[in-house]
């Protein structure tokens, strides 16, 4: 029995530690901001915060992530549904690019970034222009 409880005990510590997520997050009730260090830290935070001023919290869970790479930015929203976003109307991608320019206004002070539209693995799959 011991060796058993010794075993589980190891197997759960080599499980633990084969875990590759290197991100950290700010969590609010459903809505969870990723970001992967401190240089994003505070950018990860204004989204959390301007998503909840804004009234975008739907009550059901929501990721998203703040990337810098090479020096610019990228908040990734998952989408909800992969097969709709091939038929999105006009109104649809206004309503992204007004959200794209609120949050330059607001988030970003006035620095470009991406707003990219993503699978569930953070995988872009549209670019809000």
């Amino acid at each position: 029995m011991t060796r058993l409880l010794l075993f589980f005990g190891l197997a759960l510590g080599l499980f633990q530690s084969c875990d590759t997520d290197k991100r950290h997050q700010f969590v609010g009730g459903e809505l969870t901001v990723y970001y992967f260090d401190q240089s994003e830290a505070e950018i990860a935070e204004k989204v959390a915060f301007f998503w909840k001023e804004k009234g975008l919290l739907t009550g059901e869970k929501q990721d998203l992530q703040v990337q810098k790479y090479k020096g610019r930015f990228a908040l990734s929203l998952i989408a909800k549904d992969l097969k709709s976003m091939d038929k999105m109307t006009i109104d649809e991608i206004q309503l992204l690019a007004q959200l794209k320019k609120k949050l330059y206004e607001d988030v970003f002070n006035k620095n470009s970034f991406d707003l990219e539209i993503c699978t569930i693995r953070f995988e872009s799959i549209y670019t809000v222009e």
